[in-house]
């Protein structure tokens, strides 16, 4: 609906054209909003009421049309005039042309003209609106689409794909703010559950950041242009309400205080370090703080995990399934333990069925079915997510490995002796090799003497001295790397059976083999 004002210091007239606008019968397109009796009132009316439609007249006293015009021009160039004068006066419609009035009507004019010239002003109206909509329409357009882009920057940042000394301008008016700030903090949110970004919007001081590969994952970046104290129990508050708002109990890492956006990265893997330095026996809903200082975690120690890796590499998904499971019930077992470490061992395992495939599939480790876990790994942070992950994984790799037969042989000591020359390097007893033959250790050691020659230990050490030779005549690495690399704890203990072996010691073998290459 637009608003229109008469102005005319005749009374009657302006009945007159009043009564002859609402005989045309605009219906809602046009509201009456006042009238004045000369210039000055009718701009402290304008002031007042913001009409879209002037309609004066030209003569008033104190200020007449044409000053009226001319003010209208400079000071509301959007408004829409139409005059109205008794005169057919040149210098009358002159000042109507250059004030763009929409019409210039003689008195008396009729209904039919004053109705045709609103009508014109109501369309010029519809036009500008129109066309400012969409103007609007496109820069609300243009701002989300930079938005987005900015989005994506400041994600590229905290995953570390922004290869720029500097970071990147962000040209959104949304996040003018986040550019020009001096105290950023960074919240990696984690979720089994995918996301709802809908819950997840920005609020005062910080800003949502959606994580471009992982709909379990998700940012909040907290920033403070004056200082930077309490944007920790800021963000911890968010959090907490974020937490008690869900159904999925998210996990939530904290970074320490970061002065540049640049820094975002290295908040990013402070938030994975606060995740991943979370208790296994925690409560699910978990909201973890970098400590300020970055470690290596170390993996957990599992002495039947040899027993799983033969599982997997015999083709037993079965059993696969079986120790994998065994594996997460030795994990619960250790309540203080981190899920860090729980995925340095899931690394151990996983680089073993990487070595365990190329050995008999020739499969490049960077191509082989488990990287897509280890992958993955890096971005869970949910103890059954990894057992849930791992237990689809390990029984497919078993899969693969049942169609190679690998201890398939009909003899039982051939499958024992193909399993020490693949696995040298680990420990090796009777007691051990028995539980995963399923036979009773003496009678192994009977089957072994009688099928080979030699008995159990005194093969294990003949394979391993083979290899040795291996290491020592292709490599230059120490004589107790070599022996720790072979699977022996003492390297004095190499040392004597190398020499009862070969006649020689270690460093000898590898000046003989030196020579013997000299001379060829």
């Amino acid at each position: 609906m637009y608003k229109y004002i008469v102005v005319d210091d005749e009374v009657l007239i302006r009945r007159g054209m009043l009564k002859k606008i609402r005989a045309a019968d605009f219906g809602d397109r046009l509201a009456y909003a006042g009238e004045a009796d000369n210039g000055e009132d009718a701009l402290e009316l304008i002031r007042s009421v913001n009409p879209d439609i002037i309609i004066t007249d030209m003569r008033m006293p104190e200020m007449d049309g044409k000053l009226l015009l001319q003010t209208l021009q400079k000071d509301y160039p959007d408004k829409k005039v139409i005059v109205v004068s008794g005169y057919s006066d040149f210098e009358y419609m002159k000042e109507a042309i250059s004030a763009k009035a929409v019409g210039y009507l003689l008195k008396p004019f009729s209904r039919d003209e004053i109705r045709d010239t609103l009508t014109k002003a109501i369309s010029i109206l519809d036009a500008e609106q129109s066309a400012l909509q969409q103007l609007a329409h496109q820069e609300n357009e243009k701002q989300e689409i930079s938005y987005d882009v900015d989005l994506q920057s400041l994600g590229n940042l905290i995953l570390g794909l922004h290869h720029k000394e500097k970071a990147p301008v962000l040209r959104s008016s949304k996040l003018r703010e986040v550019a020009g700030a001096k105290h950023y903090l960074l919240m990696t949110i984690y979720s089994t559950d995918i996301l709802n970004s809908s819950s997840l919007s920005a609020g005062d001081h910080y800003v949502y950041i959606p994580h471009a590969q992982n709909d379990h994952m998700s940012f909040y970046l907290f920033y403070m242009s004056g200082e930077s104290e309490g944007i920790l129990e800021y963000a911890k508050s968010v959090a907490e309400r974020i937490a008690g708002n869900a159904s999925n109990n998210p996990k939530f890492g904290i970074s320490g205080p970061k002065t540049s956006l640049i820094q975002l990265s290295e908040a990013y893997e402070e938030t994975v370090e606060a995740l991943n330095g979370g208790r296994i026996g925690e409560d699910n809903s978990a909201i973890s703080v970098f400590c300020g200082t970055k470690s290596v975690t170390p993996a957990l120690s599992w002495e039947r995990m040899d027993e799983l890796l033969f599982f997997i590499e015999s083709g037993n998904s079965a059993k696969a399934t079986e120790w994998t499971g065994k594996l997460f019930d030795h994990f619960y077992g250790l309540p203080e333990s981190t899920l860090g470490e729980v995925k340095s061992t899931c690394r151990l395992l996983i680089q073993e069925v990487r070595s365990l495939l190329h050995r008999n599939f020739h499969i490049d480790g960077n191509a082989s079915p488990s990287s897509s876990f280890e992958s993955a790994l890096s971005g869970i942070f949910d103890i059954e997510a990894i057992k849930a992950h791992l237990l689809t994984v390990l029984p497919n790799i078993a899969e693969m490995m049942n169609e190679q037969n690998v201890y398939s042989s009909e003899h039982v000591v051939d499958n024992i002796r193909s399993y020490i020359r693949n696995n040298y390097n680990k420990v090796l007893t009777l007691e051990k090799i028995s539980s995963l033959f399923f036979i009773n250790p003496s009678y192994c050691s009977y089957l072994f003497k009688e099928k080979t020659g030699v008995n159990f230990s005194d093969y294990v050490n003949q394979v391993r001295i083979d290899n040795a030779k291996a290491y020592l005549e292709n490599t230059d690495d120490k004589v107790y790397k070599i022996a720790k690399t072979l699977g022996f704890d003492n390297s004095k203990y190499f040392f004597r059976v190398f020499k009862k072996l070969t006649g020689q010691t270690p460093e000898e073998y590898r000046q003989t083999i030196a020579k013997q290459k000299e001379q060829a």
